[in-house]
């Protein structure tokens, strides 16, 4: 192990220690923690156009803030980001944006995000927190190397018509300078890989990199389904990383420019005695003398903790992630969006909320009032609120939390969907929520078990209609005339919908129709890389059981079934 790496480790856990008591002391006085927040926050932005219009200079309490600036989307935000896009300064923030977060959330419209000094130190105020818990509660990646997300950028970097950034590629974009040193000195693979903009290339030269380190110690991503994705060559691949190891090569075309491809092989060095040791454990598992360890296991011994997104959708894949690595722990991550940072991993029941980054307000989903932090009720769902000091003021993020819990007076919670992720062809309707409650009791009642399963439209001429795709494992494939009967069963559960059954009744749907993946196939990737070719980060991409796209069955591998 690199003492430069441990000695990273150790400063970043002093920092990060005395950054959480900060957040702990927080917890004691919710309510005059966050506004002195709101307070700071439009205090120093007073004088911006947004400012002016909503006269902050004559704000003094966090209720006149309230009648002041009415909740609000991105479409009542666009304005202002386009004038901030175009090279207008003082718009929403009196400091410089120096680069636009994008987002699409729900929907494909593209959002872009204005990242200034302080909404970095925001996010920074969420993370140093989670990350002291996380190293206090799994000591050992403090002596070990990690992987944290970087994805290929999909299309070229952009800046807007004022010459700002748009897009990042990794997750040290959120980091204040600090932190971004120590991750330097602790990372495995370099963030310059997110130029390769060829997925299969991208990969390969991710795992090579990867394989090179038996000190590995700890994951971060944010999809699981991108972590399968990343491994799903490795077992084909490995005589061939195994050479490149040796000789310190990476043998395949990058398609980047000459500079970054320097800097990407310049970076790697060659390592006999690490070939050595991934050619016996290539042996060892062929000959089943592995000691009960996966080969993910054996390649990396001191792998311990992944953290990835593990509620909602992505709840499923989590699960076989397990598969991969069965003895290492999964921390599901807080509830982190472009926009803002809401909570991080705290304990077995949920996330705390990040008192100390943002002004939050909870639009309660039974009734729509809105509360404050301090004023959240156990048990009950809220619509997450939030103003930042990257210009964005009573935003509404769009995701739903429960309230699980509390740390002294601060919230504990646990994500549970979007608010709205709705496909409406023809006033349908139909929500990934209504979609996956029904997919999850029609398969529980007649025993199946998918590998991958969703939702989408078809059209075919002038007739549409939607398709469920669905990938059985070999053996637990119904026979035809059960495959017949959940198609029939599903049809009556989308037609008791009110707004489908409608639609159907109008003729401006056909009957649902199934499509059956074939067994040894990888429906999952096929997903991945159909969403990263339509512009999307692959780290950013989120399984799902809905979806609008309508030429899915021209990407998956399989037959319809009659």
């Amino acid at each position: 192990m690199k003492i430069k790496t441990i000695l990273a480790n150790l400063i970043w856990f002093a920092y990060v220690w005395v950054r959480a008591r900060s957040w702990k002391r927080a917890t004691r006085d919710v309510e005059h923690v966050q506004e002195k927040l709101l307070h700071k926050i439009i205090g120093v932005n007073a004088t911006t156009e947004f400012g002016t219009e909503h006269a902050f200079s004559v704000i003094d309490t966090v209720e006149e803030f309230r009648r002041a600036v009415p909740v609000c989307a991105y479409g009542d935000m666009k304005p202002y980001v386009s004038m901030i896009e175009n090279g207008g300064a003082s718009v929403l923030t009196t400091s410089r944006v120096r680069h636009f977060g994008v987002t699409s959330g729900s929907t494909d419209t593209e959002k872009l995000i204005p990242y200034n000094d302080e909404l970095i130190s925001e996010f920074q105020e969420g993370i140093d927190p989670w990350i002291f818990r996380l190293m206090s509660r799994n000591i050992s990646v403090l002596k070990g190397s990690a992987y944290w997300s970087v994805t290929p950028v999909g299309d070229r970097k952009r800046v807007s018509s004022g010459g700002i950034p748009i897009g990042f590629d990794d997750e040290r974009a959120y980091f204040t300078p600090l932190t971004r040193w120590v991750l330097d000195n602790v990372m495995v693979a370099p963030s310059v890989l997110a130029a390769i903009r060829d997925i299969d290339a991208f990969r390969y030269a991710t795992l090579r990199f990867l394989v090179a380190d038996s000190a590995l110690a700890w994951l971060s991503v944010w999809n699981p389904t991108f972590l399968k994705l990343l491994l799903a060559p490795l077992e084909q691949k490995l005589p061939l990383l195994i050479r490149d190891v040796r000789e310190g090569t990476l043998s395949v075309s990058l398609g980047v420019t000459p500079e970054i491809d320097a800097e990407i092989r310049n970076s790697l060095r060659s390592s006999p005695r690490r070939a050595r040791e991934l050619e016996r454990i290539c042996t060892y598992t062929r000959r089943g003398r592995s000691g009960g360890r996966t080969i993910y296991e054996a390649i990396w011994p001191k792998l311990s903790l992944i953290s990835c997104w593990a509620h909602g959708s992505a709840k499923e894949q989590v699960e076989s992630l397990r598969e991969f690595f069965p003895r290492a722990i999964i921390e599901p991550k807080g509830l982190i969006a472009t926009e803002a940072f809401v909570s991080f991993p705290y304990n077995s029941i949920g996330s705390a909320l990040a008192i100390t980054s943002h002004f939050f307000e909870f639009e309660d989903v039974e009734d729509g009032r809105v509360f404050l932090a301090h004023q959240l009720a156990l048990g009950h769902e809220y619509v997450v609120i939030v103003t930042t000091g990257g210009g964005l003021y009573r935003y509404r993020l769009g995701d739903v939390i429960l309230v699980t819990g509390f740390v002294g007076q601060c919230p504990v919670v646990i994500f549970r969907r979007r608010e709205k992720k709705v496909v409406d062809l023809f006033g349908e309707k139909l929500s990934e929520e209504f979609v996956s409650e029904m997919l999850a009791n029609e398969f529980a009642s007649r025993e199946i078990h998918s590998t991958f399963a969703m939702l989408a439209p078809a059209t075919e001429g002038t007739d549409t209609s939607y398709v469920l795709y669905v990938a059985f494992a070999n053996d637990d494939r119904p026979d035809a005339e059960e495959l017949r009967a959940l198609v029939h069963s599903l049809e009556s559960r989308l037609s008791a919908a009110y707004h489908y059954g409608y639609a159907r009744r109008l003729g401006q749907l056909s009957p649902l129709r199934l499509f059956v993946v074939d067994h040894g196939t990888d429906p999952t990737g096929d997903y991945l890389r159909a969403c990263a070719a339509r512009g999307k980060r692959l780290g950013d991409i989120k399984s799902t059981v809905l979806h609008s796209a309508t030429d899915w069955s021209l990407l998956f591998h399989g037959t319809y079934v009659s």
